[in-house]
């Protein structure tokens, strides 16, 4: 019996040292996978974003610009900043990688929204960058100051809607309550309160029909259907009974930062 006992005994701890072992190997893999080495052993190359605009810019790597995907940002570079960068080398020593720069514009002052500043992206024509990252190497890119206005292109449109009535509002568009751009709230304060709301608009095309959009305090409201212009505002009045609009102005991104 001692002896079938010790045996046990012996079978016992063996296999927890072998659990041991397969839990301290999973988590090898685990850190392993995480940390990538395992996939990329090379030396990343560095990539210095020289922003020599007077603008914020946002920097996207290999975005596709028809299924918007905000994890391709890697960097945010200020006025006048160099940011530093490291990136693993190009899947594809031919085609390389693309850079796509948004400067970021100033849309509506805290002093209108009565909350934060609303800044929107817009794009220089031409000003994408293209090149193969090799492991190792180090690269200095400089995002240049846009001459003009006509240079840049926002990349949605723009609705701001000014609350003129004695109760509270929602912006709905079909079956959707749309957020305001400043504080993600669902609602307009009464008292000639803003709302600003931004519509996406497809890369290829240059305008949006917009219908089905409504207001609701007391009761919906519908509002009149408009076809959206890029870098236009497209402003309305709401009250409890009406709406009036839309009051059309073009956003001049050279002075408005």
């Amino acid at each position: 019996m001692k002896i079938y006992n010790m045996l046990a005994s012996c079978v016992f701890l063996i296999g927890l040292m072998a659990c041991g072992k397969h839990a301290a190997n999973e988590l090898d893999v685990e850190l392993s996978l995480s940390s990538g080495s395992s996939f990329n052993s090379n030396p990343p190359a560095t990539v210095y974003f020289y922003n020599e605009s007077s603008f914020v810019v946002n920097v996207y790597k290999n975005l596709n610009p028809e299924h918007f995907d905000p994890t391709a940002l890697i960097c945010v570079v200020s006025p006048g900043e160099t940011k530093k960068v490291e990136l693993y080398a190009s899947f594809d020593d031919k085609v390389g990688d693309t850079f796509y720069m948004r400067y970021k514009v100033l849309l509506a002052d805290a002093f209108k929204t009565g909350t934060d500043d609303i800044r929107v992206e817009a794009e220089r024509t031409l000003s994408n960058l293209n090149f193969v990252v090799e492991s190792g190497k180090s690269y200095t890119k400089t995002i240049p100051q846009p001459n003009n206005a006509s240079e840049l292109r926002f990349v949605n449109g723009y609705i701001e809607v000014q609350n003129t009535g004695s109760t509270l509002v929602r912006i709905e568009r079909g079956t959707t309550v749309l957020e305001k751009m400043d504080d993600k709230r669902i609602q307009i304060l009464p008292g000639q309160h803003l709302g600003y709301y931004e519509m996406p608009i497809h890369y290829l095309d240059a305008s949006l029909t917009v219908d089905k959009l409504r207001a609701f305090s007391s009761y919906y409201i519908d509002f009149p259907s408009f076809v959206m212009e890029r870098g236009k505002l497209y402003s309305f009045n709401v009250d409890n009974t009406t709406v009036t609009g839309p009051n059309i102005s073009s956003i001049n991104p050279m002075e408005m930062r």
